[in-house]
């Protein structure tokens, strides 16, 4: 049976290592989370609403390999196969 728990709980568990493939997240629809948080849960199968992030400018780096280049063509959704293991209880 799996467990639920608060999503703050659960990213202090995977910040200390440990095992989070029983839980079930109860909260995660009423939270913003910072990118970095949003993508430590979905390195370990969460799967995260991008209107649950919460972006902030400051929190991103210039990378001059990928900021100073110019794309040409049209940009697309990429549809990856899915890789969520569980989700999160709504």
């Amino acid at each position: 049976m799996k467990k639920t728990m608060k999503t703050e709980e659960v990213i202090a568990l995977i910040k200390q290592g440990v095992s989070v493939d029983d839980i079930v997240l109860s909260d995660l629809e009423e939270k913003r989370l910072n990118f970095r948080d949003a993508l430590l849960l979905v390195e370990n199968g969460f799967l995260v609403s991008k209107e649950n992030i919460l972006y902030k400018e400051k929190d991103i780096a210039y990378d001059a390999d990928f900021d100073e280049v110019e794309w040409e063509g049209k940009l697309h959704e990429f549809e990856g196969p899915p890789i969520v293991k569980r989700y999160y209880r709504g």
